[in-house]
């Protein structure tokens, strides 16, 4: 039986698959590089809006409305510009989840997290993150 540490964490890095293998393709020529770009920039909106989307559990507890708040406001500004300005969407994005990382570990909004987890988000943060920089500077 697996713990649900080693699934947490099994799922978080296997999650950065589909930002650093496009990301590397793309630094390396391939020749499929716009669809590259489209297929991580729409896997990056669907990380925030999950990431996100986990706030709405807080939004219910006494006290915490304005995590609800955030979460709509961070959704809205992503899908305006994925919709709207997807030339600067792989900059954006990374801007995006690197605001959300620290609105997680720096707000009062959220709960205090374990110490494993704080360390696993960091990391996919910043890879995650300097992919879509990558993607971004090679575009």
């Amino acid at each position: 039986m697996f713990s649900s540490q080693r699934v947490i964490n099994t799922l978080g890095y296997a999650g950065l698959i589909p930002f650093v293998i496009p990301a590397l393709m793309i630094i390396l020529g391939s020749e499929h590089s716009q669809f590259l770009t489209s297929l991580v920039g729409s896997y990056a909106f669907g990380i925030i809006c999950f990431l996100t989307g986990s706030w709405w559990g807080m939004g219910l507890l006494p006290g915490s409305r304005s995590a609800l708040l955030l979460s709509n406001l961070y959704f809205l500004i992503a899908l305006f510009i994925f919709l709207f300005a997807f030339d600067v969407w792989a900059l954006a994005s990374a801007v995006l989840l690197i605001g959300i990382f620290l609105a997680e570990q720096r707000s009062s909004l959220f709960p205090e997290f374990p110490a494993s987890y704080r360390v696993m988000r960091t990391m996919l943060t910043l890879f995650a993150s300097a992919s879509m920089l990558t993607i971004h500077w090679a575009g």
